[in-house]
């Protein structure tokens, strides 16, 4: 139960969550790349905007848990500002995932473009007609699992996140591990 409270303890210290936040993100990152290359279910464009959202908090926290790893000492205001940061981002992502998940519930109507077309010629348009394609629609759940969507657990574990991280942005002062 120590070995465990010690773990729980460091994870949750602020000038280590940044790196938690960017694992989680990777994570959730290497899932939805793992549905598409080995389960061949296809992006739409709204999954790949919560991607992005996941590779931005990918990103921030490695950068940030780096700069607080050179700045050492840092001040806790500093630690704690990066965990606040880690949250916004992890709430951006939440916010996103939970658009789409919504519009997948049908709660609201989703506009959902593929791609420009402002620069294909009718030529281009009209010989296209003659390729099988496989279009992916964003209102409706590619693959779910008791009734929650790919989407819907992004929203659950980057809600987490977020609430963990301003949970960690409100700690008391934690002690040196």
């Amino acid at each position: 139960m120590h070995a465990l409270q010690s773990l729980l303890d460091r994870w949750t210290r602020p000038d280590t969550w940044p790196l938690i936040g960017a694992l989680a993100s990777a994570s959730l990152l290497a899932g939805a790349f793992g549905f598409e290359l080995i389960g061949r279910y296809a992006p739409c464009p709204l999954c790949i905007e919560q991607r992005w959202a996941h590779a931005y908090l990918l990103v921030t926290g490695l950068v940030l848990f780096t700069g607080l790893r050179v700045l050492k000492p840092a001040s806790a205001l500093v630690d704690r500002a990066a965990s606040l940061i880690i949250a916004g981002l992890a709430g951006f992502s939440a916010w996103v995932a939970g658009y789409h998940a919504g519009g997948e519930y049908g709660f609201w109507r989703l506009d959902c473009q593929a791609a420009d077309t402002d620069a294909i010629s009718v030529d281009q348009l009209l010989s296209s007609l003659n390729t099988a394609t496989n279009v992916v629609l964003c209102d409706e759940p590619a693959w779910t699992l008791f009734g929650v969507s790919m989407a819907g657990y992004n929203v659950i574990i980057s809600g987490l996140v977020m609430l963990i991280s301003i949970l960690v942005v409100f700690r008391k002062p934690y002690r040196s591990v």
